[in-house]
Protein backbone atom coordinates (compact mmCIF):
# COMPACT_ATOMS: atom_id res chain seq x y z
CA UNK A 1 0.00 0.00 0.00
CA UNK A 2 3.08 2.21 0.85
CA UNK A 3 4.54 1.79 -2.41
CA UNK A 4 1.21 2.30 -4.38
CA UNK A 5 0.88 6.06 -2.52
CA UNK A 6 4.48 6.84 -2.83
CA UNK A 7 4.31 6.24 -6.53
CA UNK A 8 0.59 8.17 -6.75
CA UNK A 9 2.49 11.61 -5.34
CA UNK A 10 5.88 10.83 -7.61
CA UNK A 11 3.01 10.80 -10.14
CA UNK A 12 1.30 14.05 -9.26
CA UNK A 13 4.25 15.63 -8.63
CA UNK A 14 5.67 15.00 -12.13
CA UNK A 15 2.73 16.24 -13.85
CA UNK A 16 2.90 19.37 -11.74
CA UNK A 17 6.35 19.82 -12.57
CA UNK A 18 5.94 19.21 -16.38
CA UNK A 19 3.53 21.63 -16.78
CA UNK A 20 5.30 24.24 -14.92
CA UNK A 21 8.08 23.46 -17.59
CA UNK A 22 5.45 23.75 -20.60
CA UNK A 23 3.84 26.82 -19.20
CA UNK A 24 7.63 28.26 -18.66
CA UNK A 25 8.79 27.50 -22.49
CA UNK A 26 5.23 29.11 -23.66
CA UNK A 27 6.14 32.07 -21.89
CA UNK A 28 9.42 32.19 -23.03
CA UNK A 29 8.25 31.41 -27.12
CA UNK A 30 5.61 34.50 -26.43
CA UNK A 31 8.50 37.28 -25.31
CA UNK A 32 10.26 36.19 -28.00
CA UNK A 33 7.96 36.91 -30.62
CA UNK A 34 7.53 40.23 -28.82
CA UNK A 35 11.20 40.65 -28.78
CA UNK A 36 11.35 39.83 -32.53
CA UNK A 37 8.26 42.17 -33.27
CA UNK A 38 10.03 45.16 -31.45
CA UNK A 39 13.48 44.56 -32.94
CA UNK A 40 11.59 44.51 -36.77
CA UNK A 41 10.03 47.79 -35.75
CA UNK A 42 12.96 49.01 -35.10
CA UNK A 43 14.20 47.70 -38.17
CA UNK A 44 11.40 49.76 -40.03
CA UNK A 45 13.11 52.91 -40.86
CA UNK A 46 9.16 54.79 -42.07
CA UNK A 47 8.20 54.11 -38.62
CA UNK A 48 8.84 56.81 -35.92
CA UNK A 49 10.41 56.63 -33.04
CA UNK A 50 7.45 57.82 -30.63
CA UNK A 51 5.07 55.47 -31.96
CA UNK A 52 7.76 52.29 -31.17
CA UNK A 53 7.81 54.28 -27.81
CA UNK A 54 3.90 54.76 -27.13
CA UNK A 55 3.38 50.88 -28.80
CA UNK A 56 5.86 48.82 -27.60
CA UNK A 57 7.36 50.07 -24.56
CA UNK A 58 6.07 49.74 -21.08
CA UNK A 59 6.56 52.96 -19.36
CA UNK A 60 4.91 54.95 -16.87
CA UNK A 61 1.37 56.58 -17.11
CA UNK A 62 3.15 60.13 -17.75
CA UNK A 63 6.57 60.46 -18.41
CA UNK A 64 8.64 63.74 -17.71
CA UNK A 65 9.71 65.31 -20.69
CA UNK A 66 13.45 65.02 -19.99
CA UNK A 67 12.99 61.11 -19.19
CA UNK A 68 10.94 60.95 -22.56
CA UNK A 69 13.73 62.60 -24.51
CA UNK A 70 16.00 59.92 -22.75
CA UNK A 71 14.06 57.54 -23.89
CA UNK A 72 13.83 58.41 -27.43
CA UNK A 73 17.45 58.70 -27.82
CA UNK A 74 17.97 55.31 -26.16
CA UNK A 75 15.53 53.86 -28.50
CA UNK A 76 17.53 55.80 -31.48
CA UNK A 77 20.54 54.16 -30.17
CA UNK A 78 19.63 50.54 -30.59
CA UNK A 79 17.76 51.19 -33.31
CA UNK A 80 20.84 52.86 -35.87
CA UNK A 81 22.74 49.53 -33.71
CA UNK A 82 19.67 47.29 -35.60
CA UNK A 83 19.58 49.05 -38.73
CA UNK A 84 23.17 48.06 -39.11
CA UNK A 85 23.01 44.46 -38.77
CA UNK A 86 21.25 41.71 -41.48
CA UNK A 87 18.20 40.86 -38.78
CA UNK A 88 17.95 37.36 -40.53
CA UNK A 89 20.87 36.98 -38.77
CA UNK A 90 20.05 38.13 -35.34
CA UNK A 91 19.31 35.24 -32.60
CA UNK A 92 17.13 35.14 -29.96
CA UNK A 93 17.85 33.63 -26.68
CA UNK A 94 16.78 33.50 -22.97
CA UNK A 95 18.71 34.56 -20.34
CA UNK A 96 19.24 30.76 -19.30
CA UNK A 97 20.39 29.93 -23.04
CA UNK A 98 22.55 33.41 -23.27
CA UNK A 99 24.95 31.15 -20.63
CA UNK A 100 26.68 32.69 -17.19
CA UNK A 101 29.97 33.67 -19.52
CA UNK A 102 27.82 35.85 -21.46
CA UNK A 103 25.71 37.57 -19.27
CA UNK A 104 28.00 38.01 -16.20
CA UNK A 105 28.26 41.86 -16.99
CA UNK A 106 24.36 41.92 -16.79
CA UNK A 107 23.30 43.58 -13.28
CA UNK A 108 19.87 41.90 -12.70
CA UNK A 109 19.11 44.31 -9.89
CA UNK A 110 16.32 41.46 -8.25
CA UNK A 111 14.59 41.50 -12.06
CA UNK A 112 13.34 37.90 -12.76
CA UNK A 113 15.79 35.99 -15.28
CA UNK A 114 12.72 34.26 -16.97
CA UNK A 115 11.57 37.93 -18.12
CA UNK A 116 15.49 38.86 -19.78
CA UNK A 117 15.71 38.67 -23.51
CA UNK A 118 18.76 39.28 -25.55
CA UNK A 119 19.80 39.72 -29.21
CA UNK A 120 22.75 38.24 -30.54
CA UNK A 121 24.30 39.00 -34.10
CA UNK A 122 27.06 36.96 -35.41
CA UNK A 123 28.20 35.18 -31.77
CA UNK A 124 28.27 39.06 -30.10
CA UNK A 125 25.14 40.47 -27.84
CA UNK A 126 23.52 43.21 -28.91
CA UNK A 127 20.84 44.78 -27.19
CA UNK A 128 19.52 42.84 -23.73
CA UNK A 129 15.68 43.61 -23.27
CA UNK A 130 13.75 43.09 -19.96
CA UNK A 131 9.57 42.15 -21.27
CA UNK A 132 6.89 42.34 -18.66
CA UNK A 133 2.88 42.22 -19.93
CA UNK A 134 3.62 41.67 -23.82
CA UNK A 135 5.79 44.79 -23.92
CA UNK A 136 8.95 45.83 -23.63
CA UNK A 137 9.85 47.01 -20.21
CA UNK A 138 13.58 48.03 -20.31
CA UNK A 139 16.61 47.49 -22.48
CA UNK A 140 20.20 47.90 -22.26
CA UNK A 141 22.99 47.60 -24.93
CA UNK A 142 25.54 44.71 -23.45
CA UNK A 143 28.37 46.59 -21.82
CA UNK A 144 31.77 45.53 -22.97
CA UNK A 145 34.75 45.63 -20.81
CA UNK A 146 34.48 46.23 -17.14
CA UNK A 147 31.14 47.90 -16.98
CA UNK A 148 27.87 46.83 -15.70
CA UNK A 149 25.06 46.69 -17.63
CA UNK A 150 22.01 47.75 -15.61
CA UNK A 151 18.12 48.04 -17.00
CA UNK A 152 16.33 51.27 -16.58
CA UNK A 153 12.43 51.53 -16.23
CA UNK A 154 10.56 54.12 -16.81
Amino acid sequence: MKIKVKLLLFMIVGQITCSQIFAQQQNSQENITILKRFVHRLNDSNLATDIILSQDLLTAEKLDDDLQEYLLASIDEIRINVQSKDIDQLEYLSFAQAGRKETSDIDLEGIDPQQVYFVRYLKRFVFAAVIRDKKIASFTLVSKGNNTAHFVFY
